[in-house]
C-alpha cells in the first residue's frame, strides 16, 4: 500500500499561504502548561490525614504525581512480615513502580505522561519561535531583493 498525500491537506496546495498561527500555538502551550501544573503540584496539606481535611473534598494537588509518589509508595513493614502479605507487598510496589514510577525518575506511565506534556509544550514554544525566525529571515531576504 503507497502512502497518499490528502490533498486538503494545509500547505500542499501552492494557492494557500503557508501560515504558522503562533498566538494559537502559544495559547495553546500556555493552556496545556496550566493543565501540567495540576499534575506536578503536591496538594499544600495530607491527604492521608482525616484531621487535616475533614471535608470530603480532596485539597488541590490531591492526586498530582508527587502527592501519589510521597503518599502511595509502601513499604514492606506497612504490609507486614507473613508470607502473603509479602508477596501482596511484591505485587503493590511492582504496580507503584510501573504505573506511577519512583521520585525523581521518569519509569512509571504517570512520570513519562507528565514529562511527556512538559515536552510538548517545550516543542510547541520552539515552534511558534521557529517559525517567527523564519517568517522574520524571509521578510529580511525579501527586502534585500528590493534594494
Amino acid at each position: 500500500m503507497a502512502l497518499e498525500l490528502d490533498s486538503n491537506w494545509p500547505g500542499l496546495d501552492g494557492d494557500k499561504d503557508n501560515y504558522t498561527n503562533r498566538t494559537e500555538i502559544k495559547r495553546i502551550a500556555g493552556e496545556l502548561n496550566e493543565l501540567l501544573k495540576k499534575l506536578k503540584t503536591p496538594s499544600p496539606q495530607p491527604v492521608t490525614a482525616p484531621e487535616a481535611n475533614p471535608d470530603p473534598q480532596l485539597p488541590a494537588g490531591a492526586g498530582s504525581l508527587p502527592d501519589l509518589q510521597r503518599y502511595c509508595a509502601l513499604s514492606q513493614n506497612q504490609m507486614g512480615e507473613w508470607p502473603a502479605a509479602m508477596h501482596f507487598g511484591l505485587a503493590v510496589n511492582s504496580a507503584y513502580s510501573q504505573l506511577i514510577g519512583e521520585p525523581g525518575s521518569t519509569g512509571g506511565l504517570y512520570a513519562s505522561m507528565v514529562g511527556q506534556g512538559d515536552s510538548t509544550v517545550e516543542a510547541l514554544l520552539d515552534i511558534a519561535k521557529a517559525s517567527g525566525g523564519a517568517e522574520q529571515a524571509n521578510e529580511e531576504a525579501a527586502a534585500r531583493r528590493e534594494v
